[in-house]
Order: C-alpha cells, then sequence, then structure tokens
C-alpha cells in the first residue's frame, strides 16, 4: 500500500493495450496516481516504508519519517532496479542509446543501424535474435567464456548461426561514445585486456535486477531477494499463524498472512508494465478474500 523504495522508467513501454506509440514509465504512473485519486485512495509521495510489525491483528507500516499507518491488508509493489554498468556518461545515455528490454519501440530507434546486447541469460540472447530480425548488426557481448553456461542450448545454436549477430565472449563494455546520443562502445577483452571500439546506436542491457526488497526483514525472499508468494512457498517458510488461519497462502500472498506482493518485486513475474497491472489487480481479489476469511 506504501512505497519501500519506488524506482520509476523513463524508457518507454509499448507492450500495455491502447498505447500504440508507446507511453513513459513515469507518464503511466502519473495517469494511475490520478485514477486511484478519483477513488479516493490517499497517495503520499515521497515515501519509505522502513519495516513493518504485526500487533492487535493489524499490520503496522513504519515510515522512514517515523509515521506509523496501520492497515488490514498490504500490497508490496515496489518493483526492481535494473543492475547497470559502472562505466562514466551511463545515466546520459539511458533513453538516449540505452535500454534495458527490446521491443518495437527500441528496434525503430535504432532503425537497422549496428547494436551492442550485454548479457549471458536467456533474456539477453532473445533480445539479440529479435534486434536482429529487425535489421540490426548485434554484438552480444558475455563476460564469461561459455555462452552455454546461462542459456539454452537451443538459444546458443540459433546464435550460433546467425550471419548478423557475433558473440564476443570474456568480453566487457568499458567505454561508452557519443554527444547528445550513443554511437560506439570500447570492447576489452578480459584474458589480455586488448581493446576494440565498435559502432552502436543502441546498447541493450540485460545483466540482471535487484529488486527493492531490503526494508522487507519478515517476508521469506529467494537467494536474489525477489519475494516468494503463494506457490513458490515451501511448507518451511509458513509461520504457525497460517494453522491457525487454516488456509494456504491465496495468490500472491507473501508468507506473512495479508501481505501481498506484485509486480518485479515477485519471484516469477513477467518484469513486463501489463503483467504486473494484472497482477496488482489479481491481488486486490485475493484481499478481499483473505480479510473475508479473517472476519
Amino acid at each position: 500500500m506504501r512505497r519501500g523504495e519506488f524506482c520509476t522508467s523513463k524508457l518507454f513501454l509499448n507492450e500495455h493495450l491502447g498505447f500504440q506509440e508507446g507511453i513513459s514509465g513515469e507518464e503511466l504512473t502519473s495517469r494511475g496516481l490520478v485514477q486511484a485519486q478519483r477513488f479516493g485512495a490517499t497517495i503520499a509521495t515521497p515515501c519509505r516504508v522502513a519495516s513493518f510489525e504485526l500487533a492487535d491483528g493489524l499490520i503496522h507500516l513504519h515510515l522512514s519519517d517515523g509515521t506509523e499507518i496501520p492497515a488490514r491488508a498490504v500490497v508490496i509493489a515496489t518493483g526492481a532496479r535494473y543492475r547497470r554498468l559502472p562505466l562514466a556518461r551511463w545515466h546520459e545515455f539511458e533513453g538516449a542509446g540505452i535500454f534495458f528490454s527490446a521491443t518495437e519501440i527500441e528496434a525503430q530507434w535504432c532503425h537497422g543501424e549496428p547494436v551492442v546486447v550485454v548479457g549471458g541469460a536467456n533474456s539477453a540472447g532473445q533480445a539479440a535474435l529479435f534486434l536482429a530480425s529487425r535489421g540490426s548488426t548485434v554484438d552480444l557481448i558475455v563476460r564469461t567464456d561459455q555462452l552455454s553456461a546461462g542459456m539454452s542450448d537451443y538459444l546458443v545454436r540459433r546464435l550460433r548461426e546467425h550471419p548478423q549477430i557475433e558473440t564476443h565472449l570474456g568480453t566487457e563494455v568499458t567505454a561508452l561514445h557519443g554527444d547528445d546520443q550513443l554511437t560506439g562502445v570500447e570492447l576489452t577483452r578480459c584474458s589480455n585486456g586488448a581493446v576494440e571500439r565498435r559502432p552502436c546506436s543502441g546498447l541493450f542491457c540485460f545483466i540482471g535486477a535487484t529488486p527493492a526488497t531490503s526494508w522487507l526483514d519478515k517476508v521469506v525472499l529467494d537467494d536474489d531477494g525477489f519475494v516468494l508468494t503463494d506457490t513458490e512457498l515451501a511448507d518451511h517458510g509458513l509461520s504457525p499463524a497460517w494453522a491457525a488461519l487454516g488456509r494456504r497462502p491465496l495468490p500472491f500472498e507473501t508468507s506473512v498472512p495479508r501481505v501481498f506482493a506484485v509486480g518485479d518485486v515477485r519471484r516469477g513475474s513477467i518484469k513486463r508494465v501489463a503483467a504486473a497491472v494484472g497482477e496488482g489487480s489479481s491481488a486486490i481479489s485475493s484481499v478481499h478474500r483473505a480479510i473475508g476469511h479473517r472476519d
């Protein structure tokens, strides 16, 4: 219900139904806040949840300014922050050549120009294939020496066979070039320090995300800090409170009864805005069921 750490994106999103030209994360969030106010919701921003505790049958949220908010149910939608490369001028080029997703909007930006994809997991391989299918030549940069370490065999085979994709193993991006927009990158071999400059109109970064869960010390998280919900929770992760309730967690419910998690902060989420909106709607249905069960 309140945010612990809130991350907005200035990149354009095009997978949400009804926005043919795309919409920025900031604009979509602003529209959502206005709509919530029309339904009578109270918006508190900026604010940060420092912790929460259970007492007297309620969930007590403690904000960083000392404010306490009692609630019968809480929905955590704090999102995740994309990991970035520690390079000079990185933030200057975000939205001007550096992207964290590969959709038609980003492909149109590059106009078939050479691009760089950074990452060694399936998401990076899929992005490379997609961008190559839209006419770009693709340099796929993988820090490890084995492409198969993080990708499926089928995807590795397709990447190796594609004539417009060149894979650079044991390599890192070490510098960015351009004026107002990204125009090139420097690649450095990890083994011998050899440097090569490549033209690049778009750098697509797929090196993972860090969930905004540093304030959550009472719900069960996975090894990467994402919140476990409903079927993801093993029996040993459930407190004795569940036995008293006589039920297991509802869809999107965490290990703490009546505390829910949706969107990028949740393990197993699709990490797309349309999916996150759907999860939020579904979670509210679970909230009503949880409150009704308690009453």
